[in-house]
């Protein structure tokens, strides 16, 4: 077993972080957007009108500025060990800036497109009130089908462009 968790230790360490990355970006996410919905009354079916559009943009903005400044920290102490030290941090930020607003795009398109299809699909899931409080289910799934996508891809560049081992270069 000591030999598995150690041969697969940087796999293993990403997805610990790429979770804890998820929950900083998701936290930052319905809090705008509870939040929002509730200052605008913006109902949790609504999800295609300009106000709508507008708050969901913030949302994911805000979320993907905490969690790429979350996960560049903690990937480049933790979980690429094997990295190059002496490479410029400011350099290595960027890259992995530059990297995440692909992901960024990604995970935009993919949460609001699945949205709106999932809710022609499955109108009745846009307003489901579930522990208090007025969800959008189709909203909730998205997010999560659009977070392993862009967690497989954010590992990917950072493996290939952000933390490159020295020997590699």
């Amino acid at each position: 077993m000591r030999a598995f968790l150690k041969k697969r230790r940087e796999v293993l360490m990403y997805l610990v972080f790429g979770v804890l990355t998820t929950v900083v970006g998701w936290g930052v996410y319905y809090v705008v957007m509870l939040g929002g919905r509730a200052v605008l009354g913006i109902p949790p079916a609504e999800v295609a009108s300009g106000r709508y559009l507008v708050l969901y943009t913030v949302a994911q903005l805000l979320q993907w500025m905490c969690a790429v400044l979350f996960a560049f920290f903690t990937n480049r102490n933790w979980v690429f060990t094997e990295a190059d030290r002496q490479a410029n941090m400011g350099r290595q930020l960027l890259t992995f800036a530059c990297g995440r607003l692909v992901t960024l795009g990604l995970d935009y398109v993919m949460t609001f497109g699945l949205t709106l299809l999932l809710g022609l699909l499955l109108p009745s899931l846009m307003h489901v009130t579930m522990l208090g409080r007025d969800w959008n289910l189709c909203e909730i799934v998205s997010k999560l089908v659009a977070a392993f996508v862009v967690i497989v891809c954010n590992y990917i560049i950072s493996k290939l462009l952000v933390f490159r081992n020295k020997k590699n270069q």
